[in-house]
């Protein structure tokens, strides 16, 4: 009888699967049916792109979003959009809503080359801010108009970086810092928690790389606008943060509300006053193939992988509060680059990165896979804000790098910055008690300062991989050692500089990389489609949420196995996975 009823149980259950599976594909074929359609374009449309926010270079899979929410509109998309835009009949303008735009120096850069390039087709954009900054007017001056509301905030008072130091409150805390490093010039964050005060090397760099970028926003106001350097100098030194401000120093083209902006563009279309001025979203233009207008056709494939974040060994996605967001695994950027090794169809790959470092086992996985990939294919680097350090590291075997004259790229370097908290567990009258076998078994618990032996160990180590990152950097771009140590010590170098030293290429964007790799791989310019690889989970996973395999054991009642096929994070386990020994107090950024 319990036989009888235990399989009536597993019946009841297994009928409760399957009948989910059902209600899956059911949502799967409703969502595929409607993404297939696309949107529907009215005639004499303006497409609006709205900049809120940090861009973000890749997006989750998220079939659900077309039918609950707009989809993520990613950095490649906006650019995407315009290239469709330009030679779509039915868009006539594009207007830009630049409010909280996130993007770095580099992403501006890029943007404004695509407004450039669809500005070449006679369409007009136009800007509108209630409030703007000096990257986002950077970006605005690559428009036709700019238009901010009465009272609206312009800021354009110079240029600034501060560095935070928190020894001293860590020190009050009951909190030690044991700093190590090699590279004189390592690092920004590296300091803010090693030292009470920036050394010389490192406020050096920063000037440099402030006063470039400086010189850079200060000549492309002065080019817009039609004024001398030394008048653009004079605004931001006597800035006054309003649009009336701005308006009579002729910094933007008019001050006006929305309603007025959307009357300006009604009469750019020819519209009556009664007519509706119809808009297009970027979130709903992404949907229009670009194959609809002759782009991104062609047999032949180049691979888009993306590495975005601080580099980690293992699949990566646990939170970063250094580099913000979530980590990037190295095992799902090596899966992608295999696969496009594998495929006949694709002939080359663009990395594209975006990241201010990682720890240096994870970054070497990648490494090596790139250097061996790019033996059989191109593999061409594109550079978006941030490929410094770890960013760099991933980077320097390609068979190519490009990178945006802003890019923050090299810092060819290593750092280490070791807590301990001896002294507060002591203040809080917490009394760890330490067990061990080996005389250095607790040297990097925390519990206490590594003792002189112990430092010189780790510092020894530490130099051991700074020379191994100088001399993978000197092989990876052709360069002899001594060559390669005069710009590495840690330095972080614009694009601009990065390309006058030889540890980069070529300046521009993806499309720069995207044309390097096919001609790099023989295919005739403007033939070969780009195809993003997969990094994610699979469409089932992504909508249950967690591991599909997981979730129909659970739902059989076969909770213990699915428990044993995902055990607890162990330091058994770590070593399984080779995590790089010093992962956790290591960085390099």
């Amino acid at each position: 009888m319990d036989i009888l009823k235990q399989i009536g149980v597993w019946f009841v259950r297994a009928l409760a699967v399957l009948g989910g599976l059902v209600l899956v594909l059911v949502v799967l074929a409703i969502a595929s049916a409607l993404l297939l359609r696309g949107p529907q374009i009215p005639a004499d449309a303006v497409l609006k792109i709205e900049l809120a926010g940090e861009l973000p270079e890749t997006a989750p899979v998220d079939l659900t979003a077309g039918l609950l929410g707009s989809p993520t509109v990613t950095f490649k998309d906006q650019l995407d959009n315009f290239k469709k835009a330009a030679r779509d009949s039915r868009i006539k303008g594009v207007v830009i809503d630049l409010d909280g735009f996130g993007g770095g120096w580099a992403k501006a850069e890029e943007l404004r080359d695509a407004i450039a390039e669809f500005r070449k087709s006679g369409k007009f954009v136009v800007g509108y801010a209630e409030g703007i900054n000096e990257r986002a007017y950077y970006l605005a001056l690559a428009m036709d108009q700019l238009f901010m509301p009465p009272t609206g905030y312009f800021e354009m008072n110079g240029l600034v970086t501060e560095v935070t130091h928190w020894p001293g409150l860590l020190q009050k805390l009951g909190v030690g810092i044991q700093y190590f490093r090699y590279g004189k010039y390592k690092s920004v964050s590296g300091e803010s928690f090693g030292r009470a005060e920036t050394t010389a090397p490192v406020k050096e760099m920063i000037n440099v790389n402030l006063t470039e970028q400086f010189e850079t926003f200060v000549g492309a106001v002065a080019q817009a606008r039609k004024l001398s350097p030394a008048q653009v100098r004079t605004f931001i030194d006597s800035n006054r943060p309003t649009a009336e401000w701005a308006l009579s120093n002729k910094l933007i083209d008019g001050i006006a509300y929305w309603d007025e902006v959307e009357s300006g563009l009604k009469k750019r279309l020819s519209l009556d006053a009664d007519q509706k001025l119809e808009t297009v979203s970027a979130s709903d233009y992404q949907g229009v193939p670009l194959s609809d207008f002759g782009l991104n056709t062609g047999a032949d494939k180049i691979g888009l992988i993306y590495s975005v974040g601080l580099i980690v060994a293992g699949e990566g996605g646990g939170p970063n509060i250094l580099a913000g967001g979530a980590s990037q695994g190295s095992e799902p950027i090596i899966r992608a680059l295999r696969e496009a090794e594998k495929r006949a169809d694709i002939k080359a790959i663009v990395f594209r990165v975006d990241s201010p470092g990682g720890a240096g086992l994870g970054c070497d996985f990648v490494r090596r896979e790139v250097e061996r990939l790019r033996k059989i294919k191109p593999v061409v680097v594109s550079m978006s804000d941030s490929a410094a350090s770890g960013g760099y590291w991933v980077s320097m075997a390609a068979s190519a790098i490009v990178a945006e004259p802003s890019t923050a790229t090299g810092s060819i370097g290593i750092y280490s910055v070791i807590p301990n908290v001896e002294t507060l567990y002591r203040n809080l009258t917490i009394t760890p008690e330490i067990y061990k076998r080996g005389a250095r078994a607790d040297a990097l618990r925390g519990n206490r300062p590594l003792n002189p032996e112990e430092a010189k160990i780790f510092d020894e180590e530490l130099l051991k991989n700074y020379r191994r990152f100088v001399s993978l950097a000197a092989a990876g771009r052709g360069k002899s050692v001594a060559a390669m140590e005069a710009v590495a010590q840690g330095r972080t170098w614009s694009g601009r500089k990065a390309l006058q030293l030889g540890l980069v290429d070529k300046l521009g964007g993806l499309d720069t990389a995207v044309a390097l790799a096919a001609e790099k791989a023989k295919i005739k310019a403007g033939t070969a489609a780009v195809e993003k690889l997969d990094q994610e989970k699979g469409a089932i996973e992504t909508l249950l949420g967690q591991n599909a395999s997981h979730w129909l054991l659970s739902a059989l009642g076969i909770e213990r196995t699915s428990r044993e096929w995902a055990p607890p994070l162990t330091p058994d386990l770590l070593r399984e996975h080779r995590l790089f020994p010093l992962a956790l107090p290591l960085r390099i950024d």
